[in-house]
């Protein structure tokens, strides 16, 4: 089957294939993209099939339904599919009831121009599993930390993530202190970076605020004093900040 663009070009679903987080769109708003042919659902199926738990002759099954879907036939005649796959028919019969356990493939019934009610097939939750899948699977990457990443390239991911938005030069050197000279573990930071997300607090300067006044409870210390308007670990950067 050849599904073309204006432009000549099949396409696959993108968004798919990208690693990077995009908008999900809905799956009525695909079904219309494959119908057009501006989605490619022979690619999309023979890259995704294993994962709906088909075989490579179960996909091609379903890839020829969709062919004959597209052209309006619309009942579902094991014998005509078993001829045009060259398949035993016995083979189709336990693909099909396969397929319908599994809910991939639906029946129903729909009125005709008469009014009189005949069965009618569609494919629509080979798509939808498709794409709930890749949901499922991006948001677990995005929620396990970059593999090999540092200790400060974790934090500021993890701030970034929480505070929505890109930290500067500046913060970015302030973490590398908090790790390298202040000796902060990176759970006490994970735990100060939730609780200001939690407070809609969303400041470097806070998350210091936590991480010192936490420090100064642990050692039990009353002769460690706390500015709030301006943190220890923000001071004693800009303090070594070479002065015109």
């Amino acid at each position: 089957m050849k599904n073309e663009n204006k432009k000549g070009g099949a396409l696959s679903f993108p968004f798919l294939t990208e690693k990077h987080r995009v908008n999900s769109m809905e799956h009525e708003l695909c079904m219309k993209l494959i119908a057009e042919g501006i989605i490619d659902f022979n690619k999309l199926l023979l890259a995704n099939y294993q994962i709906l738990g088909l075989s490579e002759t179960g996909a091609f099954v379903v890839i020829e339904l969709f062919r004959r879907g597209q052209k309006g036939e619309r009942i579902l005649n094991p014998e005509k599919l078993a001829k045009s796959l060259a398949m035993p028919p016995d083979q189709v019969m336990q693909i099909l009831e396969t397929l319908m356990k599994q809910e991939l493939l639906t029946i129903e019934m729909v009125p005709g121009v008469s009014g009189k009610e005949s069965e009618s097939y569609h494919l629509n939750n080979v798509v939808s599993r498709i794409i709930t899948d890749y949901e499922k699977r991006l948001a677990a990457e995005n929620a396990k930390p970059k593999v090999g990443a540092t200790t400060e390239e974790e934090i500021v991911n993890m701030l970034e993530s929480g505070f929505q938005k890109q930290l500067t030069p500046i913060e970015i050197e302030i973490i590398k202190k908090w790790v390298s000279e202040d000796g902060f573990q990176l759970l006490d930071i994970r735990r100060a970076v939730l609780d200001a997300v939690k407070a809609n607090k969303h400041s470097l300067s806070y998350v210091d605020s936590l991480l010192v006044k936490r420090r100064a409870a642990e050692r039990k210390t009353d002769t460690v004093k706390y500015d709030s308007d301006r943190p220890e670990a923000l001071k004693n950067f800009f303090d070594s900040w070479p002065k015109k």
